[in-house]
Parts: structure tokens; sequence; C-alpha cells
């Protein structure tokens, strides 16, 4: 079941312990975590406070310092690359499924590179081989990726959302028309388009009725499940693509497996064959 989440930094300094104990009790069931400006022995308490207490993980975010530098020649470029590698090694470690990352600021647009692609390649590669998602937040980043995603064909490789940087920075740019196939994660807050105030939903002047359609189809296509053939699914079927679709990316690679096995050896034998719409909880 997908869980409401939140993000765990406050915008003002109070222990992880605190943070996350206020969250669960505020009702949440997810979060996401902050890997920027934190100590290493921090980081790593990080996850295992966060499932103490009941937390889904939906992913971290991960550290970001003069971001523009990726596309430049020169040691900076190299040396933020591999706090992202890092960062994206750590979440295989502690079963995280998506790294969110910066690739630009927010104020200024770097020009794009050969220098910046081929890194975002070889990030892209270390995706692939940590079996965690690279999910790249939109900032002063249009035409960067455009030709991203245009040009890396990768499953590990998406889209986080962020709605409050689209109405400041680039508010015609449509981002989940254009990205939305590829979206792994969103970033919900308001602004008057400013500033990036990182306002509550509704504090400021975005048009969410528009913004919650928009989702609710970006979500629909990329989890892969045609809710209006919900009637044509047998049980099987429904979950075959749930697996794919959506457990094989927010799930820890041994917890899939797991529940893979459970699937194929108790579940499709036993109910597998009852269409979705007759299933009721006698089955």
């Amino acid at each position: 079941m997908v869980q409401l989440g939140i993000f765990a930094w406050f915008s003002y300094p109070l222990p992880i312990e605190e943070r996350l104990q206020m969250i669960r009790q505020a009702g949440f069931g997810a979060v996401s975590l902050w890997w920027g400006g934190t100590d290493e022995a921090e980081k790593h308490r990080q996850p295992e406070l966060a499932r103490r207490l009941g937390l889904e993980i939906d992913n971290v975010h991960a550290p970001y310092g003069n971001t523009n530098a990726l596309w430049e020649d020169g040691p900076e470029g190299e040396v933020y690359l591999q706090t992202l590698c890092t960062c994206l090694s750590d979440c295989n470690r502690h079963g995280i499924p998506t790294a969110v990352v910066h690739i630009t600021r927010l104020s200024t647009r770097p020009a794009f590179t050969q220098t910046g692609m081929d890194r975002i390649k070889r990030l892209v590669e270390h995706a692939e081989r940590v079996q965690v998602n690279l999910a790249i937040e939109n900032l002063n980043s249009i035409p960067h990726l455009d030709r991203i995603y245009a040009e890396i064909p990768s499953g590990r490789l998406g889209f986080c959302y962020d709605r409050g940087h689209e109405n400041f920075n680039h508010p015609d740019a449509d981002c989940l028309s254009r990205y939305g196939d590829r979206l792994f994660a969103v970033h919900l807050h308001d602004n008057c388009g400013d500033a990036d105030a990182h306002l509550l939903p509704y504090d400021g002047d975005i048009d969410w009725s528009s913004i919650k359609e928009k989702l609710k189809k970006a979500i629909e296509e990329n989890v892969g499940i045609d809710y209006g053939r919900a009637k044509t699914y047998t049980v099987g079927s429904w979950l075959e693509v749930w697996m794919e679709n959506y457990a094989k990316i927010k799930l820890r690679p041994s917890t899939y497996k797991t529940s893979q096995g459970f699937l194929e050896n108790h579940i499709k034998p036993q109910i597998g064959s009852i269409p979705l719409a007759d299933l009721t909880s006698l089955d």
C-alpha cells in the first residue's frame, strides 16, 4: 500500500529522532531522508531509526553543493559526481529504492556540455550497478533534462517532480506532461511565483486542481496498471503487473525476491485465476 510521506528535514535544527517521531505521530507512514549536512554516523543511523518507528523510506535526497560544476571541466565536477555515486551506494546498503539528485542550481543554469553528459551517463551506470533508482529533480535544468531523457535509455533513470521549482523558475515547462512517464518521486510545496518559498500547498498561488489531475495520470501511466480495465484483470495478472512496475522499483531486492516467491508459490496457485472484481475477503 502506498503511504503518505513527508520530507524529514524541517529547515531548522532538531534531532533526527524527534523529527521522525513527530512525523509518525502526525500520521505519516513514509519519509524522505535528507543526507546533506549530515555526518556519516547519523546518516547511517537514519534508516534504522525510521523503520523502527514503522516509517517506510520512500527515497533519500542526495547532498548538493556546486551542482553546476557537474557540467564544467575540472576536479570539482568529479568530486560532486563521486558524492552522488556514494549516495547511491549507501542507498543500496540500506535498502532504499530511490535517490533524488540535483544536476544544476535553481538560480543559474550552466551550459549543456559533453563533459556533463558523460558524467550523467556514469552516474546512471552506477545506479544500474547498485540497483537504485536515480530521480533527477527539476531546477534550472529543463533543456538538460530533455537531452538526458532522450539520450540515456535506462529503467533506473527517472524524474523527481518539484512543483514549487516549476512555479517559480519554469512555469510554462509543464513537467508532468513532459516527464510524467518517468516519475519516481514528488516534492509538493507552494509559492507565489516570486521565490522558492517552500510553503504548504494552498498557501501560495499554485492551481492544485490541475496538478492533481496530471499527477493522477502520470502515476497511473508510470505504475503500468490500466485502472480503466481493472475488471478484466485476474488476481494473478494484476499482481504480476504490480510486482513488475511498482514492487520491483520500491522494494529492497531481498524483499522483492521473497514477495515474488510468495506470489508464484502460494497466491497464484490458490486465487490467481479469480477475476479481480470478484475477489472477496472469504477468498
